[in-house]
């Protein structure tokens, strides 16, 4: 006489619950025999091939309506359901990927801040090779953004903090896609220090940019200020954009000493 098994037997051996198995019978991927006098389910080895398809199937995302149609499928549309299931998984691969990268990014951006904050005025190499203008509702722009809000930065002259104009970096042979007009800045390989900027998160706004540009000023002469986003965070109660702002810097004027060609030019608001 065939073996068969009652319905806790068969949780425990798969480690599924029985109102799983239950569900499964609703959904008519198993169909137990049922004792006639109290309707307990009895399960044959053929149930427990079924079921270990069914836990397969499942394994590779399968919904159970496919799964219980499987036996009908043939070859050929048992490769067709498979590859359209690749293909959302290699989908789903680069949306991790793509995440992870963000997530780096942004943990790289709280370290830059740790980083600024104990060796602040380092002279470092700017790392973004043109600015470009920023509105908010340029949607092609608003979408690089929101991939990688690193790119959001502010271009002024120390000479005169308040005229700013806030932009996006983008790559130098990208620069040929914006009319010159929209050009903020374009890295003529100066040199530049590196400080933490703070900013209110709120109106009015206020940071310690001056202050920091005024401790840069005790070494160097200043030109071009650009700062780059890192993130939003609260510190001391309160809520701030810290920034990573490179400074131009210059030696101090001697006498008959030429002026700096600046990097930027002065526009008007």
């Amino acid at each position: 006489m065939e073996k068969t098994f009652q319905i806790g037997e068969i949780a425990r051996f798969f480690d599924l619950a029985p109102s799983t198995l239950r569900y499964w019978e609703e959904c008519g991927i198993l169909a137990p025999d049922k004792n006639k006098e109290n309707q307990y389910r009895t399960y044959s080895v053929s149930d427990l091939m079924a079921i270990s398809d069914a836990v397969f199937y499942k394994s590779l995302g399968l919904p159970l309506k496919q799964i219980r149609d499987m036996e009908q499928t043939t070859p050929g549309q048992h490769r067709e359901l498979l590859e359209e299931k690749m293909g959302e998984l290699v989908a789903l691969q680069e949306q991790v990927r793509l995440r992870m990268e963000k997530l780096r990014c942004h943990l790289a951006a709280i370290d830059e801040v740790e980083r600024l904050r104990t060796r602040p005025y380092a002279i470092e190499e700017i790392d973004t090779e043109c600015i470009v203008s920023f509105d908010l509702i340029e949607q092609d722009k608003l979408r690089q953004y929101i991939g990688n809000p690193y790119l959001y930065s502010r271009v002024q002259h120390s000479c005169c903090l308040q005229q700013e104009h806030r932009g996006l970096t983008v790559p130098a042979e990208q620069l040929d896609q914006f009319p010159p007009e929209q050009i903020l800045w374009q890295n003529c390989g100066g040199t530049y220090a590196a400080c933490l900027m703070r900013e209110e998160h709120t109106q009015p706004y206020k940071n310690n940019l001056q202050q920091q540009l005024a401790h840069i000023q005790k070494s160097y002469r200043t030109g071009a200020v650009i700062s780059r986003f890192l993130l939003c965070a609260r510190e001391d109660g309160e809520l701030y954009d810290f920034y990573k702002t490179f400074v131009e810097v210059f030696p101090k004027e001697r006498d008959g000493q030429a002026e700096p060609k600046y990097s930027i030019f002065l526009k008007e608001n």
